[in-house]
């Protein structure tokens, strides 16, 4: 997001560190990061993605779907959906827009060639990284913040909590495949 779009001025990235999530406040609890991490940054991780995906002239669904398939590298169609919460049909539609467009190619699943999986384009999927540049200089800017040891503390930690969901996510395509696969039986 824009700085002089923001919605309350930003007094802690000028040395007000009054605001209990600054850099001079650690907070109270696991379960406040917990909340931090669950509730708080969806919310406006959401709203950075609406005024991402307007920007580049993509629906959020598009943007969701671009970013599910680059985390991935490689999505079957029905797993797209699935995360994305959408029919397989609307699942192909979206393929076929983002497709279109350049974002991503089709291809066949490398263990089971009847499964089509989505891949992204790299070079285009570039285009995304370019604009999300205002965030990664926020980060950047906070980052000053804090001395080397601090970041690692923080990136070990951020890394271990975003494997964490990774496999949570891989666990529940998982059943649910397993579970589709033994209702067709």
């Amino acid at each position: 997001m824009y700085e002089s779009e923001r919605i309350a001025p930003q007094d802690h990235r000028h040395g007000d560190t009054s605001d209990h999530y600054g850099p001079s406040a650690s907070p109270d609890s696991a379960a406040e990061i917990a909340l931090i991490l669950s509730r708080q940054l969806s919310v406006y991780m959401a709203s950075s993605q609406a005024a991402l995906a307007e920007k580049l002239g993509i629906s959020l669904t598009e943007l969701k779907a671009l970013d599910l398939v680059q985390e991935f590298d490689a999505l079957p169609t029905g797993q797209l959906g699935q995360l994305l919460g959408i029919s397989w049909g609307g699942a192909t539609a979206l393929i076929n827009r983002l497709e279109a467009a350049g974002f991503v190619q089709r291809g066949r699943h490398p263990l089971d060639r009847r499964v089509i999986v989505i891949r992204p384009v790299v070079e285009r999927l570039r285009e995304l990284d370019r604009a999300r540049r205002a965030a990664t200089e926020e980060v950047q800017f906070l980052s000053r913040q804090y001395d080397a040891q601090q970041l690692h503390i923080v990136q070990a930690f951020l890394a271990q909590y975003a494997r964490t969901l990774r496999h949570d996510t891989l666990m529940w395509l998982q059943s649910r495949h397993n579970a589709m696969s033994d209702d067709q039986s």
